[in-house]
């Protein structure tokens, strides 16, 4: 298997003794800034992508629009999970709010088509929120921890910031609230005590995240967590639009829009690593001591050496026992691909690239909707109805 180490500025050997001697084995956010303090990355590596496994990674860890999952809920009954397409929300749902969140950095488009077709559909404007501190481990915690920028403070503060380049300020900034989540569980606290706050018994939040690889690891998570007994007050109901695979091939390429970027095969195995993992059947079989999820149809099945590559040399937001469980890589072993997948992560983008991509590919988007909002004379549910009719994604 190929190391790289020959792209380090420390042997194998050195690299090794930092990270299981000092570092002590750790690959938590910790673990990984002690690393990246200590080794630095020279040149970047070759990455092995093809077109074949981005369209089977979608296949695993997609959804297709129409497909449905029934679950017990904390109200002590049943519900119902719906995936939609991103173009065609239903009509009906009970307090629905557009929920962005995952850390793709171009998701905010995804969100604002969707909220374009509802509003030509329905008339409606949905409201808008997003969470999400910083999650990934760590790894882009120079990219959002500062003050200036387009991208600063935190994942949902950038969220809310791409919004308001394209909306109404009062509209994008009306349900902001404070969050403190690092994780997908984390993420749905933070919804339910929304809920809570805005005295809703009953809530639909449908979900876009601009990764079509993160749908079954999404709803086989927050399925589970929701029969919880901390659930109780409020009934969540959950719609996920699936986002269609996009990546950017002209002058606004930011890292996880560009095929076969470090960032962009991080984000496929985070989503895929994990959907094999503590798993229990939906009529309640488990040979796990914690199930921490639902087993997804299509991933007992799965063609798991496909992925071989991806999630053993490129998980740099996963963790090592996702290698552990699919091929069986010893745990000293899993931990260095992860520590070295991190470090090329690291190493394959800066702040500016961001600022300065999603500023080109505002402007663009803009242009492609037929001109950008003018909150001085404009109605925003007026400008949603007069943008194209075209679709974006």
């Amino acid at each position: 298997m190929k190391k790289y180490y020959d792209c380090l500025n420390v042997s194998e050997a050195e690299f090794k003794e930092l990270l299981h001697g000092e570092n002590k084995s750790r690959c938590n956010a910790a673990g990984r800034a002690f690393m990246a303090e200590r080794v630095n990355v020279l040149k970047p590596r070759r990455i092995e992508w093809s077109a074949a496994l981005f369209n089977a990674a979608e296949e695993l860890g997609g959804l297709k629009p129409g497909e449905e999952f029934t679950y017990p809920n904390a109200q002590g009954g049943i519900s119902i999970a719906r995936v939609v397409d991103l173009y065609d929300l239903p009509e009906g749902m009970v307090n629905p709010f557009l929920y962005c969140f995952s850390g793709v950095m171009h998701a905010p488009l995804y969100a604002f088509e969707a909220l374009r077709f509802y509003a030509k559909k329905t008339g409606q404007l949905l409201p808008f929120i997003s969470s999400g501190k910083e999650g990934n481990k760590g790894l882009f915690v120079d990219l959002f921890y500062r003050m200036e920028g387009l991208i600063r403070k935190t994942e949902y503060d950038s969220y809310y910031a791409i919004m308001d380049e394209l909306g109404d300020r009062n509209w994008v900034y009306e349900n902001y609230t404070l969050c403190d989540d690092d994780d997908t569980e984390g993420n749905l606290v933070e919804l339910y005590e929304f809920a809570k706050m805005r005295s809703l018994d009953e809530v639909t939040f449908v979900m876009v995240s601009g990764n079509p690889y993160y749908d079954k690891r999404l709803l086989a998570e927050w399925m589970w967590q929701l029969r919880q007994e901390k659930f109780s007050e409020v009934r969540i109901n959950l719609v996920l639009a699936h986002c269609p695979m996009w990546y950017s091939y002209n002058r606004y390429v930011i890292p996880e829009a560009q095929v076969g970027s470090e960032i962009a095969m991080g984000y496929i195995a985070a989503s895929l690593g994990p959907l094999y993992k503590d798993t229990i059947t939906f009529d309640g079989k488990t040979t796990s001591e914690r199930p921490e999820r639902y087993l997804m149809p299509g991933v007992a099945e799965a063609d798991w050496e496909m992925f071989y590559d991806l999630i053993v040399n490129y998980s740099n937001m996963g963790w090592p026992n996702y290698q552990e469980l699919l091929y069986g890589v010893d745990h000293e072993t899993a931990v260095e691909n992860i520590i070295l997948s991190d470090l090329f992560a690291r190493a394959s983008f800066t702040p500016e690239d961001y600022d300065s991509g999603i500023s080109m590919m505002l402007e663009d988007y803009k242009y492609f909707l037929g001109g950008g909002y003018d909150r001085t004379s404009q109605k925003f549910e007026d400008y949603l109805l007069r943008t194209t009719e075209k679709k974006f994604f």
